[in-house]
């Protein structure tokens, strides 16, 4: 046994703004590449871009298992474990997390391989597209071990209450994709060549950051070291029961935002556009709560770990209210002025209009769903993850509720008032779940 996390019994204010604002700027800066290829891409037609769209989502996808989900239980059992002193348990955590790395990344490539180009025929009746999409993934998806495995070690590093470096390496990812993109991609003489570059330089930042995680993991000083002989079969099984549990949220999350695409394709496509511009809003906020989330994983955990579990408890809440605090003044702020946000990202007045329309309906629910995404974080600290994975259900339940009843001629109005009481029911019912439940004092 070795000391225990200098988180345990830090003062809360101080110690969350120290974590929280490195953890930020990293979730910001993490998804800056997948925004700046499209920059590099697009004078390869529409079809390039196209093709990236197809694949993106399971990139997300990717992302959420590793970095969110399985991600964020090696975070919690790792802050657990260092709140106890026990950083042989933490050593096996980090162990467990390599080889959940490759197995996660090789089971993916072959599904991606294997039932990808089903999903890219589905979303588009372009040949071209299909077919560039198909080489893209190609490319990619064999390197997809290596973004699991990076994300898997930044999650290390944030449970032992790190936010610093873990934004450094997304700092490194950023900066190498961005150099070898602006070599590689102009030079490409077809669209075939485009999506092969592409991919090729995605997938060396991949490893670029990955050389640069695992330099911060072998430091000297650092107390987590990766040991084979600390694995242990008990911990593996932890990291997947809370991990999968915590994935099943990732695909209802995925679920939902099709349900919506489909509900609003109804109202034609100046509408989907609009919508669809309205909710980036709403993408763009989740690394500042994610940010603000991975340092509550850190610090309740710590706490966990200590046998503090009261207050581990308190600490909880007092986060989770910041973080509605903030996302809701963001999203109150976007509410009364829609135009600071829709005339920025869109072109046609017809698209911006619906954009704007949108936001005054829907961001002023921002706050219940902080609420709630705030109380998945400290759920993974606590591993009290079942009532914010059912509330998720239920979100994805009312919406698509809508399949039935949502049609060309209802109201639109009624169908973001859909959206809307969802994320409500999603945020009052994970709060209200855990205050009477497992966070009852």
């Amino acid at each position: 046994m070795s000391q225990q996390s200098t988180l345990v019994g830090a003062p809360l204010g101080p110690t969350m703004f120290r974590l929280a604002i490195p953890g930020v700027v990293g979730a910001l800066l993490f998804s800056l590449p997948a925004l700046i290829e499209a920059s590099f891409l697009k004078n390869s037609g529409a079809d390039a871009l196209a093709a990236v769209a197809l694949v993106y989502p399971l990139i997300i996808l990717a992302a959420m298992f590793s970095a969110g989900a399985i991600g964020g239980a090696v975070s919690g059992l790792t802050a657990r474990a260092i709140g106890a002193g026990d950083d042989r348990e933490a050593s096996a955590v980090l162990v467990c997390a390599v080889l959940i790395s490759f197995a996660g990344g090789l089971l993916m490539w072959f599904l991606v391989v294997k039932f990808g180009p089903l999903l890219y025929h589905y979303a588009s009746d372009s040949i071209s597209v299909v077919e560039a999409a198909k080489r893209y993934a190609g490319y990619l998806f064999p390197a997809i071990t290596i973004y699991w495995l990076f994300n898997m070690l930044c999650s290390v590093l944030r449970g032992t209450g790190d936010m610093v470096r873990p934004a450094l390496t997304a700092a490194v990812l950023l900066l190498s994709y961005t150099g070898l993109a602006w070599l590689i991609i102009p030079g490409a003489a077809s669209l075939d060549e485009a999506m092969k570059l592409a991919a090729v330089a995605m997938a060396g930042s991949y490893l670029i950051a990955l050389a640069m995680a695992i330099w911060c993991i072998a430091r000297r000083g650092q107390r987590v070291r990766f040991d084979l002989a600390a694995f242990r079969w008990q911990t593996l099984f932890r990291i997947l029961r809370q991990g999968l549990l915590a994935a099943s949220q990732s695909v209802m999350t995925i679920m939902y935002a099709l349900v919506t695409t489909v509900l609003f394709s109804r109202f034609g496509t100046d509408w989907l556009a609009g919508f669809g511009l309205a909710v980036r809003l709403e993408l763009i906020m989740v690394p500042v709560i994610f940010g603000i989330g991975s340092s509550l994983i850190a610090i309740v955990g710590a706490h966990v770990g200590a046998g503090y579990r009261e207050k581990a408890i308190s600490i909880a809440w007092r986060g989770v209210l910041i973080n509605a605090a903030l996302v809701g003044v963001v999203g109150l702020l976007f509410s009364l002025f829609p135009g600071s946000w829709c005339g920025l990202v869109g072109s046609d007045a017809n698209v911006i209009a619906n954009c704007n329309h949108s936001l005054r309906i829907i961001a002023p629910s921002y706050v219940f769903f902080a609420l709630g995404l705030g109380c998945y974080f400290g759920s993974q600290g606590l591993n009290t993850l079942k009532f914010p994975v059912l509330g998720a259900f239920l979100r994805l339940a009312v919406v698509a509720t809508g399949l039935w009843w949502v049609t060309a001629a209802t109201s639109v109005n009624t169908a973001l008032y859909l959206v809307v009481s969802a994320v409500v029911i999603y945020g009052l019912f994970v709060a209200v779940s855990l205050k009477l439940g497992p966070w009852r004092r």
